[in-house]
């Protein structure tokens, strides 16, 4: 990492690529890392290089650089892992992608916020989600048969309750994301399996009366609320459970399907995330297995679907939401249930996924910043 430019005007780096950007500029807001920033480089990089073919200069800027002046300083990518900081004229409109919600609540990161703001400069997406209040959202806009049943976790009754009525249980940290913090519990019987998503495995402990399944569920959680939603028995593929990781993005008036992935679960994980194990999966090759000639009426019912709940979602939250991932599992009848929403979502491995989503991000702070189409 090249070493900060230091002063109060443009030096002859950042004119020179002033000069190659005469459209419009942006910027991805991010935190401090001793590297320079935090975040995936090589996500930032598409994002930079599908501004670069609209017109547009997109540079990386983190919190102590916003600012009410004209320029400010940030990092554009000159090379092959060439990052340099330089003054840069200050943007039309910024892409939120701080890395976790700790970075997010810092004092940091809420000056950023309020300048933003005062200056009148929109910014996306506002925050990350809260489960617990996406999932009241989905209820409130007449999507509740799409959610499974779900109550705020109360202790070791709320899972007794919901085991009464389904083999089994999740429990999810309303703060979580990727699958951390996930907990599952079947009922055998008069005992209990349980098992807590650990990075790439789930730890399994065979319970035998509800005072286990207390201390079990105490070891389990990780700090702060939960809540506890009955298990959906989902699609398999090669044996495993899947669902489908839906990337959605609202460049203009309208809630699109970016495109969507399927995740199948690992051999020793409780979770379809691919940083907890999980595997991708052909979409095509998995719905014609699930479901024949059923398919393509599947498939658009879940893209339907997941379109209305990116509205809900939208609707029940402030600032800009123009962004976010939905992870939705199907059963047997092709019925979509909604699990998870993510307003932070990692790039998609799908290399056609993942280019439409960088472009689409560049449409995003177009239209955020009323820039002509």
């Amino acid at each position: 990492m090249n070493e900060p430019f230091h002063g109060s005007v443009p030096d002859e780096w950042a004119a020179d690529v002033a000069r190659k950007h005469e459209g419009p500029a942006f910027a991805i807001l991010t935190a401090e890392h001793p590297s320079g920033f935090a975040g995936s480089r090589r996500y930032f990089r598409d994002i930079i290089a599908a501004g670069q073919k609209r017109g547009c200069l997109v540079y990386i800027v983190t919190p102590p650089s916003v600012s009410e002046g004209g320029w400010w300083q940030g990092y554009v990518r000159l090379g092959y892992r060439h990052w340099r900081r330089m003054w840069l004229p200050r943007p039309l409109a910024v892409y939120n992608r701080i890395p976790n919600r700790a970075l997010e609540a810092s004092a940091a990161v809420q000056r950023a916020r309020a300048t933003l703001q005062a200056m009148g400069i929109p910014f996306f997406n506002h925050r990350y989600f809260n489960k617990a209040k996406i999932y009241e959202a989905i209820r409130r806009a007449g999507l509740g048969h799409h959610l499974p049943e779900t109550q705020v976790f109360a202790g070791t009754g709320s899972v007794v309750d919901l085991l009464s009525r389904h083999q089994a249980v999740y429990l999810k940290p309303v703060g979580g994301s990727i699958g951390r913090g996930i907990v599952r519990v079947e009922r055998r019987g008069t005992s209990f399996d349980v098992w807590a998503q650990r990075s790439t495995r789930a730890e399994h402990w065979a319970i035998q009366d509800l005072r286990e399944l207390d201390e079990a569920l105490r070891r389990a959680r990780l700090p702060g609320v939960y809540v506890a939603q009955a298990a959906v028995p989902v699609i398999r593929f090669e044996g495993r459970p899947c669902d489908a990781r839906v990337l959605l993005q609202r460049p203009g008036a309208r809630w699109q399907v970016v495109g969507y992935g399927i995740r199948v679960s690992g051999a020793e994980s409780i979770t379809s995330h691919v940083p907890n194990g999980g595997r991708i999966a052909d979409r095509w090759v998995v719905l014609r297995h699930a479901f024949g000639s059923r398919s393509e009426e599947v498939d658009a019912r879940l893209i339907s679907f997941a379109q209305s709940a990116a509205a809900a979602i939208e609707r029940s939250m402030p600032g800009h939401v123009r962004e976010m991932s939905i992870d939705v599992g199907l059963d047997e009848a092709g019925h979509p249930w909604f699990f998870e929403a993510n307003a932070k979502p990692m790039r998609f491995d799908e290399p056609d996924i993942a280019r439409r989503a960088s472009a689409g991000v560049i449409e995003i702070l177009r239209d955020l910043a009323k820039v002509a189409r």
